[in-house]
């Protein structure tokens, strides 16, 4: 599946150089939201999961060092991404498909991931219902999305709907799901570079430049 629009995104937007770095870098960036993951939700043992929009597979590493689960597959559409994290990780856990297109050969999942996915999606209702779908009764869907600052609008021109988190929460609501909460984090910038421990989340939005606000969202099935 080719989709023109994200066509060298990884490395043009986040100068990527497809190696093991964006992998090590990407569990320094990721840490909090994954600490505030585990707070929030218990991942259980043994589950199925599938992840929209697993880019280089910096997620699955760091689930696979977490977790014992059952099975994994991700889903990305830059075809350069999906190629690296086949050869690097694995050629089996990786789909180069979309959500609107993907065709699961597994009945239900578990939980479903997407982080900074669905402001790129061109329809969150349809999508929401899709990945309700997907989900087993008693499933979560676990992701985030920018906070709507302008700053999250204009720098990528593949962000179609940066909703306020309140919107994401009615829409998941909307569309069935039983309970539907957000969190907000803000994290400033280069910070982990220095050391995982120091990219602390605060638990509010800033409008500053370089300064990176986003919503984490959990809705259950």
């Amino acid at each position: 599946m080719e989709n023109t629009r994200y066509k060298n995104y990884f490395k043009s937007h986040y100068k990527s150089s497809f190696s093991e770095k964006d992998i090590i870098n990407y569990g320094k960036w990721f840490y909090p939201q994954w600490s505030l993951i585990n707070n929030s939700i218990k991942i259980k043992k043994g589950a199925s999961i599938l992840e929209i929009g697993s880019g280089l597979g910096g997620f699955y590493k760091m689930l696979s060092n977490e977790i014992q689960y059952e099975s994994y597959i991700g889903l990305e559409i830059d075809k350069d991404a999906y190629d690296f994290a086949r050869s690097f990780l694995g050629r089996e856990l990786f789909k180069h498909s979309s959500l609107e297109s993907f065709v699961s050969k597994k009945e239900k999942y578990d939980y479903i991931f997407a982080f900074e996915v669905l402001e790129h999606l061109s329809s969150p209702k349809g999508a929401i219902q899709k990945i309700y779908s997907l989900l087993k009764p008693g499933g979560v869907f676990i992701g985030t999305s920018p906070y709507p600052f302008s700053k999250n609008i204009f720098t990528d021109d593949t962000h179609l709907f940066v909703l306020h988190p309140v919107n994401w929460v009615r829409l998941f609501t909307l569309e069935g799901f039983r309970k539907v909460e957000y969190k907000p984090m803000s994290f400033f910038p280069f910070l982990w570079r220095i050391n995982k421990h120091l990219n602390m989340r605060m638990p509010f939005y800033f409008p500053f430049p370089q300064v990176i606000s986003t919503s984490l969202l959990i809705a259950k099935k």
